[in-house]
């Protein structure tokens, strides 16, 4: 390739619009921060897996990893060479026309709310009650037959060693028979109290495509069984994701609605009401580990998008929400979603972050509960929202790991005590300090001392108020 054609083909880059260029074959939907999203034109995609950037100019697939920039997507779309695709883009777009439009816009019609006779949920809720109890694992209904005292044990003993796999919390497994286990002592008690269980590969009708799985029941704000989330023992690969779903969900029918459902809401409602507000998480296993630490008001989202109908229900039990996504580029942007959501619904948020990369269920399960508990209270937990971690428990240093994220916090909490206290005083001297180049002098420090809590503010993370 010449330098002269490597440089006609940068300028072409350049003055393309990818998302234009794309939008001409697959209908995409404008997102927050210039993104958008689309069905895949590379597999079959039933939900839009397809995200354009249009600051970074690439667009990226997350179920079938097919990405790259325009070129790429020309390349792979009409199946043709490097060359071929840059002529094609010369030829329809390098004169800077619009792209001609390949695609009919699709009209997005909301699906109309199909309500079942009463019989016929209370049928699908009895199919559900079946499924449950087919489950291997430490669930109520499991554990029950293997211990009659499993009554008296639940919800206690979250300290009490395990006795070489065959104990835990009171309940007895049967090994070697496939029993679940949540494979963190910390949260057993939890994955009990939420009936999680595992799948066989032999199950009830109607659920085969469960058989194998980890097994999420989800109960409506009532407490109906109205479906269950199924997730993979193992967790896939780029390459493996084409074909094994890491999470199988439920269908959306006249008992499960996942639009007006929210994980864990049946659990976390008296929690919710009496500490004011809740943890808004991205999944199942998060609001579990949220809950093994003392955080029992959270809940999850069910499906990638927040709804209006969820904002809604939560609205019910308080106005305050703290969004905790997972540290990822695309839990920023679910983050980003929901906030949006919540207050166009009326309610206050906080919008909550983790170490980068991080989610609660991976950091509560690295660093186990106190630690996860400071974790939490690093992220936003301070005046702001009342706290349910009491600050004698919290230790003074997480792990090794995070070690610098917490032994800096004292430090830090220190210069903001005396930041405020010579701020008061110089407020109380001014008080008392007529006109003239005293006072002057006396606002300039202010300002300096003020730019400076408030840098210590942003290294402590503290929100400013609810949005």
């Amino acid at each position: 390739m010449s330098i002269d054609y490597e440089q006609q083909t940068r300028d072409l880059k350049d003055s393309l619009c990818i998302e234009k260029v794309i939008g001409a074959y697959v209908h995409l939907q404008q997102k927050f921060g210039g993104k958008y999203i689309g069905l895949c034109p590379f597999h079959d995609d039933s939900h839009p897996s397809m995200h354009v950037h249009q600051g970074k100019q690439i667009f990226k697939c997350f179920a079938c990893d097919a990405g790259g920039d325009v070129f790429s997507f020309i390349q792979q779309y009409e199946r043709c060479s490097f060359a071929d695709a840059v002529k094609l883009l010369r030829e329809r777009w390098g004169n800077g026309s619009e792209p001609l439009v390949m695609h009919t816009p699709r009209k997005v019609e909301k699906k109309p709310v199909v309500e079942l006779p009463p019989a016929q949920q209370e049928a699908i809720e009895a199919a559900n009650i079946r499924f449950l109890k087919s489950l291997s694992g430490f669930h109520p209904e499991v554990a029950s037959q293997y211990d009659p005292d499993f009554a008296q044990t639940n919800g206690t003993g979250l300290d009490k060693p395990m006795d070489s796999g065959m104990k835990l919390s009171g309940v007895k497994a049967v090994e070697p028979s496939g029993k679940y286990h949540p494979d963190c002592h910390g949260i057993a008690q939890t994955y009990i109290d939420y009936e999680v269980g595992m799948a066989g590969m032999s199950v009830t009708h109607g659920f085969s495509a469960m058989a194998g799985r980890i097994i999420f029941p989800i109960r409506d704000a009532g407490g109906r069984l109205v479906g269950f989330a199924g997730r993979t023992t193992f967790n896939p690969t780029q390459e493996e994701k084409k074909h094994v779903q890491k999470y199988l969900n439920s269908k959306s029918d006249g008992l499960y609605k996942k639009s007006e459902t929210l994980y864990g809401l049946f659990q976390a409602g008296n929690a919710i009401r009496n500490e004011g507000f809740c943890f808004l998480t991205e999944g199942y296993k998060d609001v579990l580990s949220m809950v093994a630490a003392g955080y029992p008001n959270s809940v999850a989202q069910c499906g990638a998008a927040f709804t209006n109908e969820q904002a809604l229900l939560l609205k019910q039990y308080t106005n305050r929400v703290a969004v905790l996504m997972d540290a990822d580029e695309r839990g920023r942007e679910i983050a980003a979603k929901a906030i949006h959501v919540l207050q166009s619904n009326g309610l206050q948020t906080c919008d909550l972050v983790l170490p980068p990369g991080e989610d609660p269920d991976s950091l509560f399960r690295r660093l186990g509960r106190q630690s996860f508990r400071a974790i939490i209270r690093e992220s936003q937990l301070t005046d702001q929202i009342q706290s349910t971690t009491p600050k004698s428990e919290l230790p003074l240093q997480a792990t090794e790991e995070f070690g610098t994220l917490i032994s800096d916090r004292p430090r830090l909490e220190a210069r903001e005590a005396e930041l405020r206290k010579q701020i008061g005083k110089l407020y109380d001297k001014r008080f008392i300090t007529g006109a003239g180049p005293d006072r002057i002098q006396l606002n300039i420090d202010l300002m300096h001392l003020h730019t400076q809590l408030k840098q210590i503010g942003k290294q402590l993370n503290r929100p400013k108020v609810w949005h």
